[in-house]
């Protein structure tokens, strides 16, 4: 079974799918069931089952719930127990994900470099292409082996650019492991090249 909402035109409209789904027109609530997802472009979110408020408008409410998977622009991936997505205008406008703890992680197709964290809620707003992870925020940026630590934390997927939230309790601190790159010229050979003394030149 499967829709469509439209959007803007220049972004395709927002479809979604399910394996069964009941309409209650008194309340106008939709709820979803089996396989679940919307998509629009680029971005999907899936789950286990899913109710929507007003889906036939252009401003709806969505909550997924069970194995919550979203897939965001710039192979940016978020995972939890719930959402709440939120459609403004035909276009989805945010995902906001809870779990324990709800997870991102972004792999950059050229390099393959992974970036990846999790939190209490990660808070993905499709127009600034952010994630806010907030409670008891980390992020870890594998190639280089760099750790940050705080009570939010925001993630520009576009740019990859990150910044504490600036919510740091009296006291309290943020806290960055940044761990340095090994010297060529001080790094043992893995492959040392052995010179056996009997089988020099004559």
């Amino acid at each position: 079974v499967s829709g469509t909402n439209k959007g803007d035109a220049l972004k395709g409209p927002i479809t979604w799918e399910a394996g069964t789904f009941y309409v209650d027109y008194k309340t106008h609530l939709m709820h979803l069931r089996g396989g679940v997802k919307i998509s629009e472009g680029d971005i999907s979110i899936a789950a286990d089952e899913a109710q929507a408020s007003n889906p036939d408008s252009k401003d709806s409410q969505w909550v997924f719930i069970g194995k919550v998977h979203v897939r965001s622009e710039s192979q940016g991936d978020l995972q939890g127990d719930r959402a709440t997505v939120e459609i403004v205008q035909g276009e989805l406008a945010s995902a906001v994900l809870t779990g324990s703890p709800a997870q991102f992680e972004q792999t950059r197709s050229k390099s393959d470099r992974l970036v990846k964290g999790h939190a209490t809620t990660i808070d993905y707003e499709v127009a600034a292409g952010t994630v806010q992870l907030t409670g008891d925020a980390w992020l870890s940026d594998a190639q280089n082996d760099n750790e940050m630590r705080d009570t939010s934390i925001t993630y520009n997927i576009r740019n990859r650019s990150l910044a504490s939230g600036g919510n740091v309790p009296a006291g309290g601190r943020v806290h960055l492991k940044i761990q340095p790159k090994a010297d060529p010229a001080t790094t043992p050979n893995p492959n040392p090249v052995h010179h056996d003394a009997g089988q020099g030149k004559p």
